[in-house]
């Protein structure tokens, strides 16, 4: 198996496994089909933060949304100017984290009442620093791919009520802020009807601010992860998006700017990640059926999305000798009985897959968003290496941790 033109089997033999790996054409296809889509499309950079894919971003013309103060720092080393980096969140972190957005003229996207009100206090007090910002509205509805995905609804943390609108204004007012955009993101796993639906009602949201000059529609723009469906086509947002703004426009009599800020849609296609068969194992169940198990290097701690949310990640074994096609259950080396890799609604479920033997290559695709992020030390796994393909060059992006590096901050 390939990545690009290298072989799995050469980037383990270098790097090691297990190791993610990054293939650019892909990143890079996928930067130019998003950003055909919009005027500005921005990063959700919390799926993937490594400098070189921030650099890839960056030379495409991508901006950023940050949702932490050190992911807006982050981005900042990494190239992007203070105008490229929009900070999205439901609050300061710590007091002095408005101060320093003020200081940097670092654009703010207040998803509560309480942020965007301590945010107009910071203003008040320094009297210096942009008096404009963005509100996360939450429609009263979400869609995720999990509940814990969903960012919208009356059980959603993320984004001021769409009642509460007028005391945002009145907030605002309050502290001589211009609330000058408008954002809303309710989760993963929308389709084009759902999107359809849900920014014209972020439209109606938007029509309530009389100084409005940009639109965020948000992320959530499908990805397919099933290996044997097609991607999902996305080319039909951009006609739908024009609609949106020209009706703006519209209503306000001049040029409003239309922006997107989809994580997973740029990088979840690009990433792979190549751990290596270590046992094979079975039981049996109370019917008598054998359950054969494979068990590898691959676990939670470096791809928790399926214990997590039960995700789907497509899996392929590479090895000289595998046996015929039967169905496994692909697990892990953490001690929890929720560590696999083939699993729905907390349940093993097997995947037909040829049979590999010790010391064979697993590959798991799909996994560029969300996984080296939401890796740990859990178990005292070091952080593993991240790699970049690009034709048949192979580059070291992230070198894999010691043990020392996992306990240098220890007293």
């Amino acid at each position: 198996m390939k990545i690009e033109n290298v072989e799995v089997r050469d980037i383990a033999g270098e790097f090691g496994t297990p190791v993610y790996v990054y293939s650019l054409k892909t990143l890079r296809d996928s930067i130019a089909e998003i950003k055909r889509l919009a005027p500005v499309a921005r990063y959700a950079m919390k799926a993937c933060s490594n400098g070189r894919i921030l650099d890839e971003m960056r030379k495409g013309g991508v901006k950023i949304d940050a949702v932490s103060l050190f992911e807006v720092q982050r981005a900042l080393r990494a190239g992007f100017g203070t105008n490229d980096i929009c900070f999205t969140s439901d609050v300061f972190l710590n007091a002095g984290d408005a101060e320093y957005c003020l200081e940097n003229d670092i654009f703010c996207n207040c998803g509560t009442l309480g942020m965007l009100e301590e945010y107009g206090r910071a203003f008040q007090k320094r009297q210096r620093g942009s008096n404009r910002v963005s509100i996360r509205i939450n429609p009263g509805e979400g869609h995720g791919h999990s509940k814990k995905t969903n960012t919208g609804g009356p059980y959603s943390k993320h984004g001021i009520w769409f009642q509460n609108l007028d005391e945002a204004r009145g907030i605002a007012k309050k502290y001589g802020l211009i609330v000058s955009g408008v954002h809303m993101h309710i989760g993963s796993g929308g389709d084009m009807e759902h999107l359809k639906r849900i920014t014209g009602k972020l439209v109606d949201f938007a029509k309530q601010f009389e100084n409005l000059e940009t639109i965020n529609f948000g992320g959530g723009l499908p990805y397919q992860y099933r290996e044997a469906l097609p991607q999902v086509d996305i080319s039909g947002y951009k006609p739908i998006l024009e609609e949106r703004v020209k009706v703006l426009e519209q209503h306000f009599g001049w040029r409003i700017v239309c922006e997107i800020e989809p994580g997973r849609r740029f990088v979840a296609g690009c990433g792979y990640l190549i751990g290596e068969v270590r046992s094979l194992n079975h039981t049996f169940d109370e019917t008598g059926k054998r359950l054969d198990y494979v068990l590898g290097n691959i676990g939670f701690c470096h791809l928790i999305r399926p214990m997590a949310y039960g995700s789907y990640h497509p899996i392929w074994f590479d090895g000289d000798n595998l046996g015929p096609v039967q169905d496994v259950i692909v697990a892990g080396p953490v001690c929890e009985s929720g560590d696999m890799l083939t699993q729905e609604n907390d349940e093993p479920v097997p995947r037909k897959l040829p049979l590999p033997r010790a010391g064979d290559l697993i590959v798991v695709g799909g996994a560029g968003a969300y996984g080296f992020a939401m890796s740990s030390n859990y178990n005292t796994q070091p952080l593993i290496a991240e790699v970049l393909v690009d034709g048949d060059q192979c580059t070291l992006a992230r070198r894999r941790q010691t043990l020392d590096d996992v306990v240098r901050e220890e007293l």
